[in-house]
Order: C-alpha cells, then structure tokens, then sequence
C-alpha cells in the first residue's frame, strides 16, 4: 500500500526532501510546474492559458508554470493576487521576476480575467495553507471563474478548500470548481469525500521526486491503494494445490425472496479461488442455488423453510472460514442465527459479516456481545451509522468505521466509490480503482464472496478485506469495459473476477 499524509506532514516530507537532497525550496516548485506543465500538454491540444496565481507557493507553482508553457509556446495570460496581507513568499517573488523578464503581459491586480471559448483556466491561487474561508477580491474572482463554463485545472486542490479542518460544512462557502485537481505526490483526504467531488472533478497524483527515505521515515495512518500495490499480496498457488488445500469456505446466506444473494456471494466465492464451499441456506433456496452454482455443497436448513434456523449439521462443515448475511432476513431468526455462528466458529476460523448479519449484530453488540477476533465487517454507510450513530458527513463516518474497528479489535470495510478498509490498529487504507457501474445491487454480496474465499485461502482478515476490496473493484472496471457501467450487474462483477485476477498476476 502506498503512504499519504495529513497535509500539515506533507510540508515536513518537503522540507526534509530539500536537506536529503541538497536543493533548494525553489528546484521543489520547478518540478512540480514540470509535472504541471507535462500532464497539461499530454491532455491538452496548445490552447490558451489562463493562470490565477496567489500571493503563496501555491501562487508559485503556477507561475513557474506559466514561463513553461511560454517556452512551448503556448498562449499564457497570468493574473496575480496578492491576498489580504499584500506580500508574496520569496518562490512566488522568484517566479514572478522571471516572467517579468519574459514576452508577457502580467496582470498583478486579479479582478475578471478574460477567459476566451475553450481556454484552460489554471487556479493556482491558494493551496493547502488556506486556513480561512475565501472573501474580498479572491472570493469574487473564484465566483467569476465558477460562472464561466470553461475548464479549471486546480493545483494541488480547489482554492478555497484548504486543509482537513475545513472539510465539512462546504456549501456556504467560496471554492473553485475544478474539472481536474492535479495533486503533488499524494492524494489528499479530500479527494475520498464524495461531498467534495463537485470541487475537485477528476484528481491526478504527479510524481515531483519527494524524498523516498523522507517519506519512509514519516509516520501515517493513511494508506491507498492501486491495482499494482494490491496485486503484491496476492500469494502464488502451490502446483500441487488441490481443493482439500485451497480453503473450505462455510456461508450462511438467502431467506425467501433472497436467493440471488446467496446465489451471489457464493458464485464469488467460488471464482475467488478457494478448494470448498459449502453454502447454508433456507429450503426455499436450495433449488435456485444448487442450479445456479453447481460447484458449491449446500446445506437446506431444516424447520422453517423461508429462513435459516440453527441446527448441529451447520457444524460439520470442517470451514477454514466463515461469511453470514446476505439476504439473511432481518428478523429473529438471523439474529440467533449470528450469535450461534459467533459462538461455534469465532476465534477458530475468521469471520465476514455483511448486510442483514450487520442488522442483527447491531441487536447483539446492544446486548453486550463482544466481537471474537478475527472478524471482518463490510458496512455499507447507512449500515455503518446503523452500528454506531447517524452522521451527515462522510469524514465522520470514516472517523467511526475506525473507531469500530479499533473498539472491537476487527477489520471494518466502509463500502462506497473509495472503499476503505479500517484495520484494528488504527490504519485506514483507500482503493482508488472500481466505477460508478458498482452501483447495483447484490454487488456487496459479491464482495462478501470474494472476502470469504480469501479468508478460507489463509489469508489474514486484513488483508483479505484489503485485496478483496481491490479484486472486486478491478473485476468492476473490466466489466464497465465489457458492458458498460450503465448496463452492469453484480452478475458481471463476479464473472469477470477472473479477469481481474489476470490483471494482478501481470504486474508480477
């Protein structure tokens, strides 16, 4: 997994890039406007450039990237902003000098710049030291450029955003909306909030050659991840495997009305690489799911025959893992149900919980129960707030998905557009991969397949909700290819996780 920091570390990674190094601040801001400059002209025919640049570093990296796009010969207007306090850093007044020297004609009093049909309007006017909310000239300049129906390329991110304090509570305030945010070697926390999207458009992370041991050294509890990073944990089959060897897995799934769930989730499972699946399901579901999936055992719950009911034949199963819940029903039943697969199988093998086994454990965790190790929970965000407490902010939501995890000793998957996984130590990792074409249903019971099958492989909680996250979400993009986000069903999700374990393997 790759690092990313709060942004008040960022500038401590900065500045002991520049004493490894032996550079100075300024060669830092010349090769973020060469990356700037670079990603601008591989996404961009020559046009004209607009840029906003601020009285900071920020304000800098933008006028180093002016002077470079000049020497493309490109089209640059550049219009200056001195903010309240009148003064500009000592890069800002380097970079400004050099394009005073420059065939330019710089505007150094911002009001409404001159944004002619398909120019590229540059914001680099304040960065990630913002600790204000934007007003005066700034504020109408932002205001302006929001007006116009043109494209805004945010550097580092939106101006008027600033650092996580102001992540919340958005809407009344003065922001750039950007088409592209282009971020200097790490996302930023921003850019998992799907209230801030409207911001932040598209974000790019560019390489400006930080200090490798500078940020080795760096402490963080914040992680990402890619589909390269993700295919490292993926462990090489034994020739000699056989299905005794791969993992049995033990799912309690389906109710009446609910077998596709349990149909899905078990397919998962199966294309997710484990030896056996042995699925417990109602007796109402025992023909759609026998027929569907053919490769898993199943056992008919005995009694009633639209919901499981426990009985001592669910123990027989020798299950390297287990996973409870989808389509479970949400009554009684599933309630019991959970706590005697708790009490029989917890801290023996690892256990998934998804959906309706999240409903019932909210009824058992009210109860007193206490979580047994080795458990993974894949919440979506009204299920999380379900096991905790309303929210009305995705950052606080992240904050309690953590907390949960810390609090019960488990691993806590918070589903959405960026899945993160929150381990019990207090780390939290983001996928980046995965599209909007997820957005169906039965797609987290394939999720909850995928895991379990992991976790009846050996792999530890963790890391089997991490890579799963990531296999499911490559699955996901290879389906959009194949059929379109629009067109998508959990179905294809699970038909092509062999494509995305295809897409792993070939980074090894």
């Amino acid at each position: 997994m790759k690092k990313f920091f709060p942004i008040y570390d960022i500038k401590d990674i900065d500045r002991r890039t520049t004493e490894l190094q032996g550079i100075e601040y300024i060669q830092l801001i010349d090769r973020a406007a060469r990356a700037l400059c670079e990603w601008i002209v591989d996404h961009y025919t020559r046009r004209r450039v607009v840029v906003l640049a601020g009285p900071g570093n920020n304000g800098a990296d933008g006028l180093a990237l002016a002077a470079l796009l000049l020497d493309k010969e490109w089209l640059v207007d550049v219009h200056t902003y001195t903010g309240h306090k009148g003064f500009r850093s000592e890069c800002n007044e380097v970079c400004l000098e050099r394009l005073r020297n420059a065939e330019i004609v710089i505007d150094e009093n911002v009001g409404e710049p001159d944004i002619s049909q398909g120019a590229i309007v540059v914001d680099a006017l304040f960065g990630t030291g913002l600790k204000r909310d934007l007003d005066g000239p700034a504020a109408d300049v932002v205001r302006y450029v929001n007006s116009h129906q043109c494209e805004v390329v945010s550097v580092d991110i939106p101006s008027g955003l600033g650092n996580e304090d102001s992540y919340v509570e958005t809407e009344s305030r003065t922001i750039v909306k950007a088409a592209h945010t282009l971020s200097f070697q790490f996302p930023k926390m921003a850019f998992f909030l799907p209230e801030l999207t409207t911001y932040m458009g598209k974000w790019h992370v560019l390489d400006i050659k930080l200090s490798a041991q500078a940020i080795d050294e760096a402490p963080t509890f914040m992680y990402y991840s890619t589909n390269a990073e993700a295919a490292k944990m993926l462990r090489p089959r034994s020739r000699f495997a056989h299905k005794g060897t791969m993992g049995h897995a033990l799912l309690f799934a389906g109710s009446e009305g609910m077998s596709g769930a349990a149909v899905l989730a078990s397919r998962a499972c199966i294309r997710g690489g484990c030896g056996l699946l042995t699925t417990v399901c109602p007796e109402r579901c025992y023909v759609p799911l026998q027929s569907a999936v053919p490769e898993a055992m199943c056992i008919p719950a005995r009694g009633r025959v639209d919901v499981i009911e426990w009985d001592d034949r669910m123990t027989a199963p020798r299950a390297s893992a287990v996973g409870i819940g989808p389509g479970l029903g949400r009554g009684a039943a599933a309630c019991d149900l959970l706590r005697r697969v708790l009490e029989e199988f917890g801290g023996r093998v690892p256990i998934v919980i998804d959906a309706d086994g999240l409903f019932a454990l909210r009824q058992l965790l009210d109860d007193g129960l206490e979580l047994p190790s080795g458990v993974v929970l894949t919440p979506h965000p009204v299920e999380l707030d379900r096991l905790t407490e309303p929210h009305s902010e995705t950052v606080e939501r992240i904050e309690a998905a953590c907390m949960l995890a810390l609090r019960h000793h488990c691993t806590v998957v918070l589903k959405g557009a960026f899945s993160m996984t929150a381990m019990p130590d207090g780390c939290r990792v983001f996928n980046t991969t995965g599209n909007s074409g997820m957005a169906t249903a039965g797609s987290g019971d394939v999720l909850t397949g995928v895991i379990l099958s992991l976790l009846a492989q050996g792999y530890q909680p963790s890391e089997a909700a991490m890579l799963g996250v990531a296999l499911h979400a490559a699955a996901g993009d290879e389906a959009a290819a194949d059929v379109s986000p629009e067109a998508m069903t959990s179905a294809d999700i699970a038909s092509h996780l062999g494509a995305a374990f295809k897409l792993f393997h070939s980074f090894s």
